[in-house]
């Protein structure tokens, strides 16, 4: 990782407060979304199944999801690096040093997309294997099938708009917003902080830990974990915000269209669960697309610009 050429800076985050950071947002970001939903219901009775998320309340509950991230996760992110930049909240140095705004992005970020496409069979195969086992787990399983489905049941009451103007809301809360405001968080500062301190590698690796930890959804941590270690791995060879991105926003995509046409499996106790990993065309598809997908990482562009003297990592350490 790079600071941006030609720019002045005046430090950079050490180790110690950029895991002081990802503790504060881990701990301060259910916190506020829990208050801006308490604003957005009013004095309506949270019960089981969101039965309490009316269609009216929909747009506002996406309003709140939407701000929260640019209030937790981007604009603090913006802050923090405008202070060791040298420049304003949105000024060259402050995007540059995140990797906004780089030249020759737009190769890495479409080969980032496709790539993400190309890891969705394999991702689902993750969750239906995920959804056999759990029952074996007992009591440990059966809640984290529990706390899956309502968090199913959530997300198809906000992604259940039909109106252009119900669509478009969902699609900027669910799959602009989180695609900007995350990489912004996870890849622009908490990666690229601890790729500084430590190694690229490990930034990568730590990086993708938190980012499942982050989304507070234990039943699908091993997925999420991977896209992590995917996004993050992109971040490093492109160092290039918008590669993440896309990639970021290209999976989001595809779960909110399967939301909307009904082709996941949905609640975890759905009965039809598993029923794909039946089918000997199914595991051909996922051995296909981990195939181009192979190839794919192994022509992924790296950024000529990645010298010696802009990263501090030792050689041996990269």
């Amino acid at each position: 990782m790079n600071f941006n050429d030609g720019q002045q800076h005046t430090g950079r985050p050490g180790l110690f407060s950029t895991i002081l950071v990802v503790i504060s947002v881990l701990a301060v970001y259910p916190v506020a979304g829990s208050l801006l939903t308490m604003l957005v219901i009013g004095d309506v009775t949270l019960d089981e199944g969101f039965r309490w998320l009316s269609a009216p309340l929909v747009p506002k509950m996406l309003a709140a999801q939407g701000i929260g991230q640019i209030l937790v996760l981007a604009l603090p992110v913006l802050w923090l690096v405008s202070r060791f930049s040298g420049d304003g909240l949105f000024g060259r140095a402050t995007l540059g040093w995140l990797g906004i705004g780089r030249r020759g992005g737009v190769r890495p970020a479409l080969m980032a997309g496709a790539g993400m496409l190309l890891l969705q069979p394999a991702l689902y195969s993750i969750v239906e294997l995920q959804l056999l086992l759990l029952p074996y787990l007992g009591s440990v399983g059966k809640k984290l099938m529990q706390d899956q489905a309502r968090l199913d049941q959530l997300l198809r009451k906000l992604a259940g708009g039909v109106s252009n103007e119900g669509i478009i809301l969902s699609a900027l809360v669910l799959v602009v917003t989180p695609a900007i405001c995350e990489e912004l968080f996870f890849r622009g500062y908490i990666q690229k902080s601890l790729a500084l301190n430590l190694s690229p590698r490990r930034a990568v690796l730590f990086t993708g830990i938190v980012f499942a930890m982050f989304h507070l959804e234990w039943f699908n941590f091993a997925p999420l974990a991977l896209l992590g270690w995917y996004i993050g791995y992109i971040y490093q060879r492109s160092d290039n915000l918008l590669a993440p991105a896309v990639a970021h926003g290209m999976n989001n995509l595809a779960a909110l269209i399967l939301m909307k046409t009904g082709v996941d499996s949905g609640v975890p106790s759905d009965a039809t669960s598993g029923t794909l990993l039946s089918l000997p065309w199914w595991w051909a598809l996922v051995a296909v697309t981990m195939f181009l997908f192979s190839l794919l990482i192994r022509s992924f562009p790296e950024r000529p610009a990645l010298q010696d003297a802009d990263n501090p990592m030792p050689r041996g350490h990269r």
